[in-house]
């Protein structure tokens, strides 16, 4: 096998991540998803196992501590190390897979590393440090003609397709670099073919969804509340302030659009418990509750909720009725979002269920003690309880999900509040703790996806930005400024239609997962039966 040598090789480990860097917000250079993985699939083709894995660690590693440097304002640099292993380790990790897959199964190995690392990028996204970010379907995010496939197969079939353009000009060039010209025009320019047919497909099929109408009828008026409430500041000093702030706000966006349906209040807008204190009837608690009914109108509150587990771990029945634990009892917090009717009462609430790791939740924190208080000392870990319930809230002819920060990134689990009949969803977030454009923008950009996948509207109050609102195809259509308080109104309507990718989810990486397994079992097999076989890797 001819390698490339090694300070070549690293200079195209590297390019892959500043490629990968710059397709994403804020650079927003889109077309360079296009070609980012073409150096370092290009490497995976023409190296053995050890200099591929190499390779694939150095330019996963330098690529999330580069994209994800924003999350040490929340994790310091010790955590910005710990996220760039493990997500880093998932780019690697898809780059050794495939070069093995390509090795066992060379015929096929551009398919084969499209459908890998699609699995691998859904593998990501789940349990407790399940992250989406850096899947490179979100570069295109202003690319509105070509991302329309979503409602087809999800953000998952558009990382496919330019991730197998990407692999099918890797390979070309690595035939040319191997020489074997005559494989290149039997064979090498087919995956270029299909990926630049999928390409063409894909534009065309936007261009169709683009022109198709959007239902304007029935329609609900929505306002959204950006009040720059640091997370940052003590509450005990900054709650007066901050309540002041937003019912100012409320009541600016009251007298400019009086017939709103519903309010909308970030993300722990209201850092003390609302359930609780309203019950207690504290005099903070009981000014929101005044200013509702003065207002007449429909509230989302994005406010913590504490109650009480007895011994058995069980909730009492008159556990939401009791302000402090007793002896014997245990107190559980919850993010939550609280929906409450023209007359301050709360109507139903949504406990977050897919909890921001370290910063809201540790599941380990009770069993390694020291090591939550590690993480206490350097994060600002609130040690949250996720929730269960994929709670729909109504509103006349309206049924809408509430999902808080960062769990509007995760397709799946929007996708459980359309089958719940949700008629559009709204996200509550406050990303004023990442202190950058680039958390902001990343977060923001990613639910563009949310709204084209099942046809809905998308509106999105964040305490500094991003605030908006997005249409079913994706479209922001009104936006306030980041990092500035202000409110904005606007007029939402039922989603488009139901879509395949709501029907049948993320069927795609899963056949991804099946390839990827399918492929290492044949591998081995080879290595068991063909023992020299490993010296080809």
């Amino acid at each position: 096998m001819k390698e490339v040598r090694w300070y070549v090789g690293m200079g195209l480990a590297v390019a892959t991540s500043l490629l990968l860097l710059f397709s994403f917000p804020t650079f927003n250079v889109n077309a360079f998803g296009f070609i980012a993985l073409i150096p370092v699939f290009f490497l995976t083709y023409t190296s053995r196992l050890k200099k591929a894995l190499i390779y694939g660690i150095l330019s996963g590693f330098l690529f999330y501590c580069l994209y994800l440097f924003w999350m040490n304002a929340y994790l310091a640099m010790v955590g910005v190390a710990f996220v760039t292993i493990v997500y880093g380790g998932y780019f690697a990790i898809a780059l050794l897979l495939i070069n093995v897959a390509g090795r066992a199964i060379p015929k096929y190995r551009v398919f084969l590393t499209a459908f890998i690392w699609i699995a691998v990028e859904y593998v990501k996204g789940f349990g407790f440090l399940g992250l989406t970010f850096g899947s490179i379907g979100y570069t295109q995010h202003n690319f509105l003609r070509f991302i329309q496939i979503a409602d087809i197969g999800g953000e998952p079939l558009v990382s496919f397709i330019i991730v197998l353009f990407n692999a099918a000009v890797a390979h070309m060039c690595a035939l040319i670099y191997e020489r074997k010209m005559e494989t290149i025009f039997r064979k090498g320019v087919l995956p270029l073919y299909i990926s630049v047919g999928l390409i063409l497909f894909s534009l065309i099929y936007g261009s169709v969804r683009l022109r198709e109408p959007i239902p304007t009828s029935p329609s609900m008026r929505l306002s959204l509340i950006q009040s720059l409430s640091s997370p940052r500041t003590e509450w005990k000093e900054d709650k007066w302030n901050t309540l002041n702030r937003l019912i100012n706000l409320t009541v600016e966006s009251n007298d400019a659009y009086p017939e709103a349906d519903l309010v909308v209040w970030t993300e722990t807008a209201i850092r003390t418990s609302l359930r609780p204190n309203l019950i207690y009837g504290s005099a903070y608690h009981m000014r929101i509750q005044r200013m509702i009914k003065a207002l007449n109108t429909s509230f989302i509150i994005g406010s913590p909720d504490n109650y009480i587990l007895n011994r058995e771990g069980e909730i009492p029945e008159d556990s939401l009725e009791k302000i402090y634990p007793m002896k014997g009892e245990e107190e559980v917090w919850t993010n939550s979002a609280y929906y409450l009717n023209g007359s301050g009462e709360i109507i139903d609430k949504y406990d977050k269920i897919q909890l921001t790791p370290f910063g809201e939740h540790f599941p380990l924190g009770k069993h390694l003690p020291f090591l939550q208080k590690i993480l206490d000392k350097f994060t600002d870990s609130a040690g949250f309880t996720p929730g269960s319930e994929y709670t729909v809230f109504q509103s006349g002819q309206f049924k809408f999900g509430v999902v808080i920060c960062w769990e509007g990134t995760y397709g799946y689990l929007i996708r459980r509040f359309i089958q719940n009949h949700a008629d559009f969803i709204i996200n509550i977030s406050n990303d004023m703790w990442s202190q950058t454009d680039a958390g902001h923008f990343q977060h923001f950009t990613i639910t563009k996806f949310r709204s084209i996948e099942h046809r809905i509207w998308f509106a999105r109050a964040a305490n500094d930005g991003v605030t908006a609102f997005i249409n079913p195809h994706g479209q922001v259509v009104k936006i306030l400024p980041i990092k500035e308080v202000g409110f904005i109104s606007g007029e939402i309507g039922p989603k488009v239609r139901s879509t395949l990718y709501t029907r049948f989810g993320d069927v795609l990486p899963k056949i991804g997962l099946a390839v990827l397994i399918a492929s290492f079992l044949f591998s081995l097999f080879l290595l068991v039966k063909k023992p020299s076989w490993m010296k080809k890797i």
